[in-house]
């Protein structure tokens, strides 16, 4: 009678939740933008100050393959940025630890024929199958800083 109580509650449960993951709008799995003419020096640049003006902190910079290859061998057209504003990580950690897994900020910046493209992975969609409302909403925010940057550093 147990194991049959246990099924009946778990269709139930199952059959609750779905109509509300159904409603969740599905994010985008990558942010991008393209900072047209640039080269890759002049984007990382714009992409630093876009940082700092959004109350972010720089952290590193490096190339993709940074330490796999000796440093004259490097490949200049992919760099990775990755930045940071550490009231808003610490206050992710504290709602899930898992919230480690997207932090510090990253941004792929990868030259093109035409100019700069700049990449990053969407916090909210990451987020989204994590099952913690409170970590998804910090992440939303997240996404908007993430977006406010990619448009300043690509005018």
């Amino acid at each position: 009678m147990t194991r049959k109580l246990r099924s009946l509650f778990l269709v139930f449960a199952l059959l609750w939740i779905a109509p509300a993951s159904a409603e969740a709008p599905l994010e985008e799995m990558i942010l991008t933008s393209t900072a047209q003419g640039r080269n890759i020096d002049a984007a990382v640049a714009a992409l630093l100050q876009a940082i700092v003006n959004h109350n972010y902190t720089f952290v590193r910079e490096q190339a993709i393959d940074s330490r796999l290859v000796p440093y004259a061998q490097e490949v200049r057209s992919v760099r990775l940025v990755y930045f940071c504003n550490f009231a808003k990580m610490n206050q992710a950690l504290k709602l899930d630890p898992r919230a480690a897994q997207m932090l510090p900020c990253r941004v792929t910046l990868v030259e093109t024929p035409s100019g700069v493209d700049l990449i990053a992975v969407n916090p909210a969609w990451v987020s989204q199958s994590m099952g913690n409302p409170a970590l998804h909403a910090e992440c939303e925010n997240l996404k908007q800083d993430y977006l406010a940057i990619l448009e300043e550093a690509s005018m």
